[in-house]
Order: C-alpha cells, then structure tokens, then sequence
C-alpha cells in the first residue's frame, strides 16, 4: 500500500501560479529597467544595480525565511512574500530617485526568495518522484509567465508610456490567490520546530543545485555577447536567437512535468543534463554561425533547465526532518549564484575578452559532474534521496 501523501488539484495549481508570478515580475523587473533608465536619468551602473540588490534580496531570504518560518509557520510566511511583493511593486512603480527603486527590487527578491522557500518545503512534502514531477511543472509554469513579462510590458510602453501598469496587475492576481488558496494544515510541520543540523549529504546536493543555477544564469547573461562575438550578428538577432536557451528550458521542464524520467535516478538525471549543457557551451563557444549558436543555446537550456527542480528535490529528501531550513538554504544558494556567477564570468571577460572567459561555464559543469561523482557514493547508502517521512519517522 502506497501511504506517500498526495497534493490536491486545488492547492497544487494555486502554487503554481504563485510562482507564475514571481516568475513574471522577475523578468518583468528586467524588461522595466530601461524604462526606469529612462524615466530616472540613471546610469548603465545603476541600472544595472537593480539585478543586483534583487539577487540580495533572494539571498536575504535564504538567510531569514526559516527562522521567520518557524515563528509564524509556513502558510503565514507566503502571505509575508505576497506583502514583499506588493511594497516591491508600488516602491518601483512610483520610485523618485535610484535608492526607492533598488529597495524595491532588493524587495522583489526578498519575496521571490520568501515564495521559493515556502513552494520548495510544499512540494517536496510528497514521494521523490511526485516531487520532482510537481517541482519540473511549477517551473514549466513559471517560465511560461516569465516569458510573457517583456510583451506585457512592452505592450504597456507603447500605450502612452504605461508600463507601470504591467508591473503593478500582478498585485490583484495575487490579492486574489491570497484570499482564494486552500490553507494546508499539514503545511505548518514546522512551526515552532527547533533548529536542525542539517547532514552533509544536503550540502553535497547544495553544491549541485548552486553549480547549476550558476550555470543557467551565465547562459543567460552572457549567451547573446557571445553569440554577437563568434558570429558577428546584431545585437537583435543575437537576442533573439538567445531565446532558443529559454526556449530548451522551456521543453525539457515541460516534458519532465509529464513524468518522462520519473523511473530513473535523479542523479543520473543530473549527469545527463550537465553533459548536455557542456556540449551545448561547447558549441555556442566555437561555433562561427549562427545556425550552430542557436543549437548550442538551445542544447545548453535542455541540459541546464532539470538542474534546479531536480537538485532541489535531491537536496530537500537529503535534509531529513530540517525541511524548512533545507528550502531556505536552498533559496540562499540559488542567490548566491545568481549574484555571483554571471559577475565572475564579467569580470574575467573585463580582463581576458568574453570569449576566453566563457569556458568558465564549462568548469561549472565539471565541478558539477564532480560533486555528482561524491553523490553518487551517498546515494548507495541512501543518504541522499531519502524520503523527509522516513528521516522523521526513524528520528522518532
């Protein structure tokens, strides 16, 4: 008899369109910043300053959301995202000056963060393989929102200068869900749990989830340069044809939502995608056209899109009866990439051209492969991938 726990349609389908939301109002912070450029006078740096205090603000709430969790309990600590949400959106819409703007985007991050934590312990309640299922489909969804955020906004530009609007109607869909979702009794494990110590093979699988975010957000960052350096295409069509990255993402998670894989190891998984998303570096990296760029893209996103739902569901079923803190590290992490990551490869491409410094993806990918290796010798035990209902009825 099968006694793993099953989520309903109803709460199932709000989660995901929580996180549909946040996925649309961080590219949706993105597609706005030339406007705010605009509207403020601000600098290409202090532009570019917005990316950054969001992806503090994500880690911000890596650092915070468990202890906040365990106080006020999970289901409350999604309503405090949704509040982080809506000051972040009113706070960039109406900003007079930089410093306003960037707190609401260090906001918008601390409630992305904040929503991920919760949607992270929420999902990964359920058998490994149901995990991994639901976490692949939250992220199908919300890739599907953030991909609409530039066309809404830019819609909204283009009716007398109105994309505050775009930014500001989420509000109401969220308002709504907020009022509308099912209150999960089971949802509050946690609360007012004491603090756990989290095992080694949690941060064995942190490294592979740390590892590849780090490798999604490079791809994103710098594939287009890269495409317009190796093949001398304009920076239009190199932005175009970097949405076939996206667009990999998009197809794997969506065909990994449907359960294709759901019978394999997670960390054979992993391996396959990070050999994939080498190949596909490999290629946008010599590639002399167009045609080969847009391939290797396109490789990199199928490789890359399982790292994040898959490291997650590996690293909460090795974190035992810590669940919540799990999730919240987990979140720190992915901000930790994020901020980092993309600068470093900058940075080296400041001192040493783009194109040298682009094979830094690749090594992210090889450290990846070797911390799989060290996961694998875990796995044997069952260290990693343990059910979180087994690691707390045993501690019982």
């Amino acid at each position: 008899m099968n006694d793993t726990p099953r989520i309903r349609p109803r709460a199932k389908w709000t989660t995901y369109l929580y996180l549909a939301t946040w996925g649309y109002m961080l590219y949706g912070l993105g597609s706005a910043t030339p406007y705010l450029r605009s509207d403020l006078r601000l600098s290409a740096f202090e532009a570019g300053l917005h990316a950054s205090a969001l992806a503090v603000g994500v880690l911000a709430a890596g650092a915070t959301a468990d202890a906040i969790g365990r106080r006020i309990g999970p289901s409350r600590l999604l309503d405090l995202s949704v509040l982080y949400f809506a000051v972040a959106a009113v706070l960039i819409t109406v900003a007079p000056v930089v410093p306003v703007s960037l707190f609401g985007a260090f906001l918008l991050g601390l409630g992305g963060g904040t929503l991920v934590t919760q949607v992270n312990l929420q999902l990964s309640r359920f058998g490994q393989a149901q995990s991994r299922i639901l976490l692949s489909q939250a992220n199908a969804v919300t890739m599907l929102a953030a991909a609409g955020a530039p066309m809404a906004i830019g819609l909204a530009a283009s009716l007398g200068n109105a994309w505050r609007l775009a930014i500001i109607a989420p509000l109401i869909w969220m308002v709504a869900l907020t009022a509308l979702r099912p209150r999960d009794p089971g949802s509050a494990i946690e609360e007012h749990a004491p603090k756990a110590r989290l095992p080694r093979a949690y941060w064995i699988a942190w490294l592979l989830l740390v590892l590849g975010v780090s490798m999604e957000f490079s791809f994103v960052y710098w594939g287009s340069t890269m495409v317009i350096l190796r093949t001398g295409i304009s920076t239009a069509e190199a932005t175009m044809l970097a949405s076939l990255f996206v667009f990999g993402m998009l197809v794997v998670r969506v065909v990994a939502g449907a359960g294709a894989g759901s019978g394999r190891s997670p960390l054979t998984l992993l391996v396959a995608g990070m050999v994939a998303a080498i190949i596909g570096a490999g290629l946008t990296w010599l590639s002399p056209t167009p045609i080969l760029s847009g391939l290797g893209l396109f490789v990199g996103g199928c490789g890359v899109s399982i790292q994040w739902p898959l490291g997650v569901t590996v690293a909460m079923h090795s974190a035992g009866a810590a669940q919540l803190q799990a999730s919240a590290r987990a979140t720190f992490g992915s901000g930790l990439a994020i901020l980092i990551a993309p600068a470093m490869l900058g940075l080296a491409g400041d001192a040493f051209g783009v194109t040298a410094a682009w094979p830094i993806i690749i090594a992210f990918a090889v450290c990846d492969l070797g911390v799989a290796a060290v996961a694998f010798r875990f796995a044997s035990g069952a260290s990693i991938g343990e059910s979180p209902q087994s690691r707390i009825t045993a501690a019982s």
